[in-house]
């Protein structure tokens, strides 16, 4: 809205009031906007026009897009036209406003890293104090004397701020999950410690099961520690544990041949469901290595992962002795099988399965897709 105040006198000359004249300018703007739409469109109609009638009709180009600065260039490397966006970018960079005429050598004068090059097009990244410039080269045949390279530059300076930031942010959480990692390793070392003092044997044991879920979850924040952020693969999670399992709870008089099965390269879960996997794993496997194969000095194990697009499976399979017919974790579990119900059911939101018999016993979870990242 655009107000023009006028004064109102006597035919003394004495004010007696103010005429205000108001007028619309939303159809104005609007109209300037629409102009301002159709210069962009026609400069890339035109540039898709001369792209088409060149060799690379068949190859995939850079897409333009409208607000891109485009200049166009001759086989002297002489710029002979200049978008309007191209001038303003060239303002900011603190070239001079006129680049027709110019060498774009002299234009180009930063800080260049050229990103990725071929027979067709070239891209490559202008950077200045405050400003980041994508540049796409593309050379096009046949070539005449007034054009033979179309220039799309596009400002990518806040992208650029955008991934120093998500940078910076992946280094503060995976120090957070290093100390986290430490931290748990501290409490478990302080266990150790007074498990060994203690006579009880029940006492000891108890500690043993507690080192071993914090050792688990542990493992979890070293894995976040290294790679990316918030996501890991429980397939090297899964060898992870039962390698320690098989050193820590295994008697060295027993033969147990465990393995890991999963035909996919990785199996990703978010962090949070990796940490209950992680507490679920260890449990199962610290009941079969210390239940299913008593009396017994060989035995196997099987881990089996398999991911799909209805969700993750993950199966722990023995031929030990099996569990009581009647057996249920609610009803009969100790801590461990309680631990596991509840993660699987309220954490995971997932389902557990037990088939046992005296051949031996296979548990499976299932995470369903709607709770995988």
């Amino acid at each position: 809205m655009a107000q023009m105040a006028y004064p109102l006198r006597t035919s003394r000359r004495h004010s007696c009031g103010i005429l205000v004249v108001e007028r619309n300018l939303y159809e104005e703007l609007k109209h300037t906007e629409d102009k301002k739409n159709i210069y962009r469109l026609s400069i890339q109609r035109s540039v898709e026009t001369i792209l088409e009638k060149s060799r690379h009709i068949d190859v995939p180009l850079p897409s333009i897009q409208p607000g891109d600065a485009l200049l166009l260039i001759n086989d002297n490397h002489i710029i002979k036209h200049a978008s309007h966006s191209a001038i303003n970018l060239a303002r900011r960079l603190g070239l001079p406003e006129f680049l027709e005429g110019l060498r774009w050598e002299e234009v180009q004068n930063r800080e260049r890293h050229i990103i990725r090059s071929n027979g067709l097009f070239e891209e490559s990244e202008l950077l200045s104090l405050n400003l980041a410039v994508a540049v796409r080269d593309i050379a096009l045949a046949p070539a005449d004397e007034n054009v033979a390279a179309i220039l799309v530059l596009r400002d990518i300076t806040e992208l650029k701020q955008k991934d120093r930031e998500l940078a910076i942010k992946e280094t503060i959480i995976r120090e957070v999950h290093h100390r986290v990692k430490n931290n748990l390793q501290t409490i478990a070392g302080l266990l150790r410690l007074q498990q060994r003092r203690s006579k009880n044997q029940e006492v000891k044991s108890i500690l043993s099961e507690s080192i071993d879920r914090i050792a688990s979850i542990a493992m979890v924040h070293e894995y976040l520690s290294h790679e990316n952020v918030g996501v890991v693969d429980i397939k090297e999670l899964a060898y992870n544990l039962l390698s320690a399992s098989l050193q820590s709870m295994v008697l060295p008089d027993k033969k147990i041949d465990a393995k890991v099965i999963c035909p996919a390269n990785s199996v990703t879960l978010p962090s949070a469901q990796a940490t209950s996997v992680a507490l679920i794993v260890n449990e199962l496997l610290s009941n079969t290595f210390k239940h299913a194969f008593k009396e017994r000095k060989t035995g196997k194990v099987e881990l089996e992962l398999v991911a799909s697009e209805a969700g993750v499976s993950l199966s722990i399979k023995d031929n030990g002795i099996g569990l009581p017919p009647s057996f249920t974790p609610e009803a009969h579990g100790n801590l461990g099988w309680q631990i596991i119900h509840t993660l699987v059911r309220d954490d995971l939101r997932g389902k557990l399965d037990i088939k046992s018999s005296n051949k031996g016993t296979t548990v499976t979870i299932t995470i369903p897709a709607r709770e995988r990242g």
